[in-house]
């Protein structure tokens, strides 16, 4: 089975109406005129579309962030797209970003839900499960709203469920898919306080507790890495490099992970030119 982890896709729409500015998007768009519009490629979702034609994926996680301020022309965009990539691969699942819950408003006008509940597994941010062949699939929620930070939160509610779930899953295979790594700083990244997960550290103890050999998939650091927890050596992370990305070199990318009896084989692809599949990537110790 091949699966495809997505992440950080970012479509992006400029507003000059005031009245969607009144709050952490009037920041969130200067950022967007001055910076980021410069490096996140929109237009290659036709090659990419074009690239899962021949791949054709068993499935595609998607990890967050499909949006920049949370807009509806910037979710009219992503849903777009999943409606393209959905014709080529039925089996989707999608979940929220910081950036798909950029500002209070848009969580209270369910704005995700709106255009991409129907890709999402759990309508009302709660843990859930699917079974996807002889792999377990576990989503976290892990996104909120903030005033100005881009924090991350788990709470112990949903810790305990998760605990719940990996206790009684048959699967011998795990696959936790979440926005936030659950590592805090690894060679490939660091995430400040203001931008990482809160609740991480007893997270990762619940994961490695469990006793099952997990796989952690993350994006929101805007990096691939494939690190083995430092502590918990049955809990491997990879994050993802967000799909339209060109900045500093630094190429976008997804991650194909494919099920070979016992064990996942991990395979990031890189855009250059192009799209580019690299060699087997093998988890480096944290």
């Amino acid at each position: 089975m091949r699966i495809l982890h997505i992440s950080d896709l970012h479509f992006w729409t400029i507003t000059c109406n005031p009245f969607y500015l009144l709050n952490k998007r009037l920041l969130g768009n200067l950022n967007l005129v001055t910076r980021r519009r410069w490096y996140i490629r929109q237009e290659r979702a036709d090659s990419f579309i074009e690239l899962m034609e021949g791949l054709r994926p068993d499935v595609v996680l998607v990890g967050g962030d499909l949006t920049t301020t949370a807009l509806e022309s910037e979710y009219e965009k992503a849903s777009g797209f999943l409606s393209r990539l959905q014709s080529v691969c039925p089996d989707i699942y999608v979940i929220p970003g910081n950036h798909d819950y950029y500002t209070f408003e848009s969580q209270r006008k369910g704005r995700f839900e709106q255009y991409l509940g129907r890709y999402n597994p759990s309508s009302d941010q709660a843990v859930c499960y699917r079974p996807i062949n002889d792999t377990a699939l576990v989503c976290l929620p892990t996104v909120r709203p903030n005033l100005f930070s881009s924090r991350g939160f788990i709470s112990k509610a949903h810790r305990d469920t998760a605990q719940k779930i990996l206790r009684e899953v048959r699967e011998r295979q795990i696959i936790v898919l979440a926005h936030y790594p659950c590592l805090y700083t690894i060679p490939e990244y660091h995430t400040g306080l203001t931008r990482r997960l809160e609740g991480a550290l007893p997270l990762r103890k619940m994961l490695g507790g469990s006793g099952r050999s997990v796989l952690y998939l993350a994006g929101h650091v805007h990096v691939f890495s494939h690190r083995r927890d430092p502590v918990y050596a049955n809990v491997t992370q990879v994050t993802t490099a967000p799909l339209f990305y060109e900045k500093n070199k630094q190429p976008g990318g997804f991650t194909e992970i494919v099920t070979d009896k016992d064990e996942l084989k991990i395979f990031p692809w890189t855009y250059d030119e192009g799209w580019t599949r690299c060699r087997e990537s093998l988890p480096a110790p944290a």
